[in-house]
């Protein structure tokens, strides 16, 4: 009599789990993946990538295969391919800044170049001024020297045929006997010009 009545138990128990817990909600689900799926929803994946994140669960969703002796070659392949290219990108970087130096350095030594050139041609240019100045100077020196050698006369007629500018340089430079001997024996009104000059000048 009592083993009828646990067995009543047991089974009331069963039923009322089945009846009250499980049907409704397998209802309740069914319901959702109905309403879901009208919506666009892929439940199939959805429930995938959720279980995916659960514990335990996620080995039976994505269960991993061993890959084969074929597989792990391609694998190691592709890996040696992406290694390569990844070489050979960093060479060529390392290459074109190695190429982008020398030419920098080209540049510089190309501009220092031309630096040097130009010191060099004003140095040269100074030099030949000097040497010029120089030259005229002890020129000027023998002019003038051949000038107060020369007879008064003689000189007021040959400075009279040169233009007034030319006259007064060299007069200018002169010693004052000599100019006041050569004014006397030129034109009056040119003698008197140049007189005024030098009076200007402080001669």
């Amino acid at each position: 009599m009592e083993n009828v009545e646990m067995q009543e138990k047991k089974y009331s128990f069963f039923q009322y789990f089945v009846f009250v817990f499980l049907i409704p909600l397998l209802f309740t689900i069914t319901i959702a993946i109905i309403i879901l799926s009208v919506a666009g929803v892929n439940v199939s994946k959805e429930a995938k990538q959720l279980a995916s994140h659960i514990p335990y669960v996620q080995k039976w969703v994505n269960p991993t295969k061993p890959m084969s002796e074929k597989e792990q070659i391609k694998n190691e392949n592709s890996k040696l391919k992406l290694t390569n290219l990844k070489t050979e990108s960093d060479l060529k970087k390392i290459q074109d800044q190695s190429n982008q130096k020398d030419q920098e350095i080209t540049n510089l030594r190309i501009d220092a170049e031309k630096l040097r050139q130009q010191v060099k041609d004003l140095q040269s240019g100074q030099a030949e001024k000097v040497a010029a100045n120089q030259k005229k100077q002890e020129l000027s020196k023998k002019l003038f020297a051949s000038y107060e050698q020369m007879d008064p006369k003689q000189a007021a007629k040959i400075l009279s045929a040169l233009p007034e500018d030319e006259a007064f340089y060299i007069i200018s430079n002169l010693k004052n006997e000599t100019v006041s001997a050569i004014l006397a024996s030129m034109d009056v009104k040119k003698a008197a010009r140049i007189t005024a000059k030098l009076t200007t000048n402080g001669k």
